[in-house]
C-alpha cells in the first residue's frame, strides 16, 4: 500500500492504495468534472456542488441501468428468435 495525496476543491485528501496511478487518474477526472460543474452552477458552496454532482452521477447510473436492462431484453428476444430458427 502506498500513501497518496489528492487535492479536490481546495482540500487535500490522503488515501492508501495499491494503485496510485489509478487513484490519481480518478482524482484528476473528478477534479475536472467538479471544476466544470462549478463554472456551470456558479457556486462556491462545496457541499451543494458535491451534492449536485452526486445527483448527476445518480442520474447517469439510472440511465445506464435502464439502457443495460433494455439491451438484456433485446438480447433475450434475439436468443429466442435464434432458438426458433434452430440457430445456436
Amino acid at each position: 500500500m502506498q500513501d497518496v495525496e489528492v487535492e479536490i476543491l481546495g482540500s487535500i485528501f490522503r488515501f492508501n492504495t495499491d494503485d496510485p496511478a489509478h487513484l490519481q487518474q480518478m482524482a484528476s477526472h473528478l477534479k475536472t468534472e467538479l471544476d466544470e460543474l462549478q463554472k456551470e452552477v456558479n457556486t462556491v458552496d462545496r457541499t451543494k456542488l458535491l451534492v449536485f454532482y452526486c445527483l448527476q452521477l445518480t442520474d447517469r447510473y439510472f440511465s445506464e441501468k435502464t439502457n443495460s436492462n433494455n439491451l438484456l431484453e433485446e438480447n433475450e428476444k434475439i436468443d429466442h428468435l435464434l432458438d426458433d430458427l434452430g440457430i445456436d
